[in-house]
């Protein structure tokens, strides 16, 4: 893609360097006896060409009908089987954590037997991609997960090794990819993250002064590697952590239980979004704790963006990596810049009044949008240093923040009016797109493409997954 852009500069500035040089010649050139060299055909195209038109049909949700219901035994855990996810739902009112971790591996072995075998090898991809090449001594991965592990709350803990005890296929212990899943290999499913690697998303989000209905909305695009037989396409879940007023649901993958995207019964959503650090620092687990397990705090303990931001920021010193979080309920939009080195700034909750860098604009404030990198001023910068992250604030600058009062399907046609297939631009809708929810305020309704291979990546479809 950068070679193409190059050539396409190249061929820009040798134009302009030849008009100029020919632009002050007092004789008028003429063209008798020029003739037209040959040229290949031209595959520049119009960059209205890269984007899709699309009606509202396009756009409608529909819900997806249960193939296949599983429980397991002891009834903590029920999953139903969708055509494109796994609707799951975990009871911990009627079990402790411990067995409800237990009884989720049960029903996930009953409904997908070649479970255990397909994480293992996904868990070794991310391994590889954290440490490089090939690894043979991970006592620095046991000791990340020890330490990690043990930083956490203990129903957490509890949570894990059931889950953990009852999926694993082997009694060998420690890390070996060899088809069999072990013990510590479960536990670190939950982690990876906090452990080994970060996600590449975006989010925007539009408040009631923008929206037909006077009603916020808010959309959360969740890019990974999805694994080199695009394994995560066919574990997508919709898990429902039914806990009295801890109650929330969470938009993720099948056995993992810590927080990619979710949403509680009291309407705060929150989604998190890796930012790679500026400074030379070396990852460390010491003193550290999961930020994925803070979000699940956060979402279990609070009602209000601004609640759950105050306290992501209080903690971030604790946390592995510097991320992007983001927070939003139906009044308030955040977004958490959580800052772990020093060198990469200070933790602040920013939004649409926080002073952005110099280098950054953005025209309402009636929307709020987050990258892969900090946007607020003071804080490391990785927009202009990484182009990916800034065309995308561009993007969806130009897109979201004009005068335009947005509907619930208006708000979908954007997220979705880029061109994927073939594209040569930077798109927030990348190749890795693991999911994009929508959480619309004033039906209180949660919608998503779910990425699927069996879809035409410029076709995909918004699937209703219920109402939160």
């Amino acid at each position: 893609m950068k070679k193409r852009f190059l050539k396409a500069a190249a061929l820009i500035l040798a134009v302009i360097s030849a008009a100029m040089s020919g632009g002050c010649s007092s004789s008028t050139p003429t063209y008798e006896g020029f003739d037209i060299p040959q040229q290949e055909e031209n595959t520049l195209k119009p960059v209205g060409n890269y984007y899709l038109e699309r009606s509202n049909d396009d756009v409608k949700a529909e819900k997806e009908k249960t193939m296949q219901t599983i429980s397991s035994k002891d009834g903590l855990c029920v999953i139903e089987v969708k055509q494109d996810y796994y609707d799951v739902t975990l009871d911990y009112e009627k079990g402790s954590s411990k067995e409800v971790g237990a009884a989720y591996a049960e029903a996930i072995t009953t409904v997908y037997p070649g479970y255990p075998k397909m994480l293992e090898g996904y868990l070794f991809e991310n391994i590889r991609g954290a440490f490089g090449g090939t690894l043979s001594d991970f006592s620095a991965l046991q000791e990340r997960l020890d330490t990690l592990k043990g930083s956490l709350d203990k129903k957490y803990q509890d949570e894990m090794e059931g889950f953990a005890d009852a999926i694993k296929t082997t009694d060998k212990s420690g890390f070996k990819e060899d088809g069999e899943l072990s013990r510590e290999e479960a536990i670190l499913i939950n982690m990876v993250p906090d452990a080994l690697r970060p996600t590449a998303c975006s989010a925007v989000t539009v408040n009631g002064n923008k929206t037909t209905t006077k009603h916020r909305m808010t959309a959360r695009l969740m890019e990974w590697n999805l694994g080199s037989d695009n394994q995560l396409s066919s574990v997508h879940c919709v898990t429902h952590f039914k806990n009295g007023s801890k109650s929330f649901t969470s938009i993720g993958l099948l056995g993992m239980m810590d927080i990619l995207t979710a949403v509680n019964d009291k309407g705060l959503v929150i989604g998190e979004l890796d930012v790679g650090s500026a400074s030379e620092a070396k990852f460390t687990s010491e003193g550290k704790t999961c930020y994925t397990y803070g979000l699940r705090h956060a979402i279990e303990n609070f009602s209000t963006a601004k609640e759950a931001g105050d306290y992501l920021i209080s903690n971030s010193d604790k946390y592995t990596f510097s991320v992007n979080v983001l927070l939003t309920d139906d009044k308030e939009a955040y977004c958490a810049e959580i800052s772990v080195t020093e060198a990469d700034g200070q933790s602040v909750l920013r939004d649409s009044s926080t002073p952005l860098k110099d280098t950054l604009e953005w025209d309402s404030k009636d929307c709020l949008a987050m990258v892969n990198a900090f946007a607020a001023k003071g804080n490391s910068d990785l927009m202009t240093a990484a182009p990916g992250n800034l065309v995308r604030w561009k993007k969806f600058n130009k897109l979201f923040c004009n005068e335009e009062k947005i509907s619930l399907n208006r708000f979908k046609e954007l997220l979705t009016c880029e061109k994927t297939e073939d594209s040569p631009v930077i798109n927030f809708r990348g190749d890795n797109l693991v999911h994009m929810v929508v959480f619309d305020y004033d039906t209180r309704s949660i919608q998503a493409i779910l990425n699927n291979d069996k879809q035409e990546a410029d076709n995909q479809k918004f699937i209703d997954l219920g109402t939160f």
